[in-house]
């Protein structure tokens, strides 16, 4: 006799078999759910990082903002580049407080300039693998076509519902735990409207925007990382991981892609 059965055929036992039918769906789903991930490896050229600096109470931004935005159809994101933009606190004052700004996407930026790596403190300004870059205010596009070859340095990260786990192999180990590990979880399709300051009445679109972002000392074996807290939810997500040196300021290896819907933060 099938055990569904034994349940009863009264109103209770009707009512007991849509319930357990229910808890079965909700437990699928919820199964389903946590244990959903993404897997990004990275191959043996590294891409190009690119970081664009910017923030929306600056007039001079948001085309600069909108020639990232098209990478979004580009074939070689992810592979030979990828965009992430930060947006700084430093022209908050003039109306307009970004809401996406952070100190610390400001600090990072006056870090390049302390090492010598950019020769001034801007908005839109562009750091290619932890060079400034000047390119875009020339019409020229970013150059994919000599990408360096990282052979000793491999990221496999896994991207899980509530952490990241991230896995190198590095020819030298002692190298490895000399550099750092950086967290980035991108926003896309983020629309503001603006009600002050240079860019009033302008709605904005965002992508490739950061919206939580932590780095870490790197160590021997596998990091398994919390996702950042973030500063807006957005439509769309990705995620970028990637090593530098030390100073936490050049990129050693970068890996990224686009998250899955269904995730939660």
């Amino acid at each position: 006799m099938n055990n569904y059965f034994l349940i009863g055929s009264g109103a209770r036992g009707v009512a007991l078999r849509q319930f357990i039918w229910v808890m079965l769906v909700l437990f699928s789903s919820f199964a389903a759910h946590s244990f959903e991930k993404i897997e990004f490896t990275s191959s043996s050229q590294r891409p190009l990082l690119l970081e664009l600096y910017s923030s929306q109470g600056c007039s001079s931004c948001p085309p600069a903002q909108k020639w990232v935005n098209s990478f979004t159809e580009s074939p070689d994101l992810w592979s030979k580049f990828i965009p992430i933009v930060f947006h700084v606190d430093y022209w908050d004052y003039i109306g307009w407080k970004d809401p996406f700004s952070s100190a610390e996407f400001s600090n990072r930026q006056r870090s390049f300039k302390s090492a010598g790596l950019i020769n001034s403190v801007y908005t839109p300004g562009f750091v290619v693998n932890g060079h400034e870059w000047k390119g875009w205010f020339t019409g020229n596009a970013i150059d994919t076509s000599k990408l360096e070859r990282t052979s000793n340095i491999t990221l496999t990260v896994s991207a899980e519902q509530e952490r990241v786990r991230v896995n190198y192999d590095y020819i030298d180990p002692k190298k490895a735990e000399e550099g750092r590990i950086h967290v980035a979880v991108l926003g896309f399709d983020v629309e503001t409207q603006v009600k002050a300051g240079e860019n009033a009445h302008r709605t904005l679109l965002d992508n490739f925007m950061v919206l939580g972002y932590q780095q870490q000392k790197m160590h021997s074996g596998q990091h398994v990382i919390q996702y950042p807290k973030l500063s807006a939810t957005a439509k769309k997500y990705a995620l970028v991981v990637w090593t530098s040196k030390q100073s936490g300021l050049v990129p050693t290896q970068a890996v990224g892609g686009y998250l899955p819907q269904s995730f939660n933060f």
